[in-house]
């Protein structure tokens, strides 16, 4: 199995427990690509106002290790996937952002 990374400075106190299963789901798919995991953000670092990381709902991932777009979207469609409804699951242009937010 690859590795799971943290970004020098991701702090996961205080994540919530959904996200710590979306944490090894994602990492899962990763793996399943044979791609290294790393989190670049959680509850720390600067977001938008409102953002869900700071109460612990959401996660970013390295994405610009991925070889190119279409891989990066076949990624992201697995672990909307395999996460499910209940989790956003949005590809921005520099990381994979996840997030649970039952509707």
């Amino acid at each position: 199995m690859t590795e799971l990374h943290l970004k020098d400075g991701v702090r996961l106190h205080g994540l919530r427990p959904e996200m710590l299963v979306g944490l090894q789901v994602v990492h899962s798919i990763f793996d399943k690509h044979g791609k290294t995991c790393v989190v670049t953000s959680a509850n720390d670092s600067a977001h938008s106002r409102g953002s869900l990381h700071y109460q612990g709902w959401a996660l970013d991932f390295r994405t610009r290790h991925l070889s190119d777009q279409s891989e990066k979207d076949r990624l992201a469609a697995s672990v909307k996937k395999a996460l499910g409804g209940d989790f956003d699951v949005v590809l921005e242009s520099t990381h994979l952002h996840v997030e649970w937010d039952p509707d």
